[in-house]
């Protein structure tokens, strides 16, 4: 059994949601001793895809019979991997979306909720559940000061409690909440990382708290660091909470905190004992007693759930999917 995972992000996107995906696929192929291809040119049993931008190549699949697999609602917030479009505030699959899944032989989704969704939105094609794994080695370090990286290179005292988020900075609204947990968190640091030029992240920071700071996505090594690093991460993906993102704080043992809504993923949510608050204020609260002491940290419990979610166990999953589409080979 020979594995193509096909997706290309533009280089500077290079660490953010669907690259580590695609990674994290290859990653689980490679602790069950599965081959996959070096690119799409080369021969292969199965093809599996992260995003729609693809449908082409999809197309070009079905064509030749190849079985094909796709990852849906794991990365939101990468405009290169999202599945859901925006109208009126509610998140709906557009009708490129609705064609292209299914075109898939199966779709992979991490929890039922998100199941439901897509069927609701019209997709006909069999969805199976399947987490989007976690690389626990990534976040076990060799030493301080390369755990360390984070502090160093945002120049911060080793003791600073600093609260990390992900996410999108085309979302108004969700910058807003951001700001406002900030401004009533002030002894706390607030990193959010987004996918943006330089000089328009720079622009935004010219009215947000001082406690605030807006970055453009960073590299692999300072991404580690920074989750290991952390107290908390602060889940703002607006009804979508990402999971792979979610895993990969899991996997550092850093207490997530996440703002409703929660329509997809809340079951992860919930298996990772986070605490969520339903307006920026509760968010706020929640943060200042955890970093004061007052509330319980549950990162040790969220550890065991990224453990039952390693690349090993996911591996097996995809492992009898592939065989149930492409029989013995």
């Amino acid at each position: 059994m020979k594995i193509c995972v096909y997706f290309q992000p533009k280089e500077k996107d290079n660490i953010f949601e669907g690259a580590r995906l695609r990674k994290s696929i290859k990653g689980a192929l490679e602790e069950n001793n599965i081959v996959y291809a070096k690119d799409i040119i080369d021969t292969y049993d199965l093809i599996h895809f992260i995003s729609l931008d693809d449908e082409l190549k999809i197309n070009d699949a079905k064509e030749e019979r190849i079985p094909i697999v796709f990852s849906a609602l794991n990365c939101e917030s990468d405009n290169r991997a999202k599945i859901l479009t925006e109208k009126d505030g509610i998140y709906i699959l557009s009708p490129k979306a609705i064609r292209t899944l299914n075109k898939a032989d199966v779709v992979l989704v991490s929890d039922n909720d998100s199941k439901l969704l897509l069927e609701e939105n019209g997709i006909v094609t069999k969805i199976e559940i399947v987490s989007p794994g976690v690389n626990l080695k990534r976040f076990q370090f060799n030493d301080k000061l390369e755990e360390n990286i984070f502090y160093n290179y945002y120049q911060l005292e080793k003791d600073q409690k600093f609260v990390t988020i992900i996410g999108t900075y085309k979302d108004q609204e969700l910058r807003k909440e951001l700001i406002s947990i900030a401004e009533l968190c002030p002894d706390i640091h607030f990193f959010y990382f987004g996918n943006a030029r330089i000089g328009k992240v720079m622009r935004m920071m010219k009215s947000i708290p001082n406690n605030l700071r807006f970055c453009p996505l960073t590299d692999n090594e300072i991404y580690c660091s920074m989750m290991k690093c952390a107290s908390i991460y602060l889940s703002l993906d607006n009804s979508h909470h990402c999971p792979i993102t979610l895993l990969d704080a899991a996997a550092s043992k850093t207490q997530i905190v996440a703002l409703e809504p929660t329509k997809l993923n809340k079951e992860m949510l919930k298996k990772l004992n986070a605490y969520i608050g339903d307006n920026p204020s509760a968010v706020a609260e929640i943060i200042n007693k955890l970093i004061k002491g007052e509330l319980e940290n549950k990162a040790d419990l969220a550890y065991e759930y990224a453990k039952e979610n390693s690349l090993e166990n996911v591996g097996k999953r995809l492992v009898e999917i592939y065989q149930s589409l492409i029989g013995g080979k």
